[in-house]
């Protein structure tokens, strides 16, 4: 055998050892499909535990109202729009107290909303109140 020959077989038997362009090019192409994907999960999932976190502390501003009412004594039949403050925000809250088919019970509906979003509640709470 010559050297010539020997030279061929290893120059033909040698593969290349890294990424065509195409190559790489579709590798980006992947990470940037996968990227924006988790990018928008991500947002989505910031986006929906604010909106629960506001949810719950309009809750809580609803219960602590109706458990005022329910320590002030029988409310009388009234509908009364205010603002408090909670949380380092502003919440608009809407109670309403009306009388019931029984007598002596009335039915109270709370609604709060962001003060800036005053038509949209968050949260409706309603509970009854028997006169003692």
């Amino acid at each position: 055998m010559n050297s010539n020959h020997i030279f061929n077989s290893i120059r033909f038997k040698r593969t290349s050892s890294g990424f065509t362009l195409i190559e790489v090019m579709i590798a980006l192409s992947i990470f940037a499909v996968m990227a924006a994907a988790i990018s928008r999960t991500a947002s989505q999932n910031t986006d929906t535990t604010l909106y629960l976190e506001e949810k719950t502390l309009a809750s809580f501003v609803a219960e602590n109202r109706l458990n005022k009412l329910i320590l002030s004594g029988f409310p009388a039949v009234t509908q009364t729009k205010d603002s408090e403050e909670m949380a380092d925000r502003e919440w608009h809250i809407t109670t309403k107290v009306e009388e019931t088919q029984l007598a002596g019970f009335r039915r109270i509906e709370i609604q709060v909303a962001k003060s800036i979003d005053k038509e949209n509640p968050l949260v409706s709470l309603t509970g009854f109140m028997g006169k003692d």
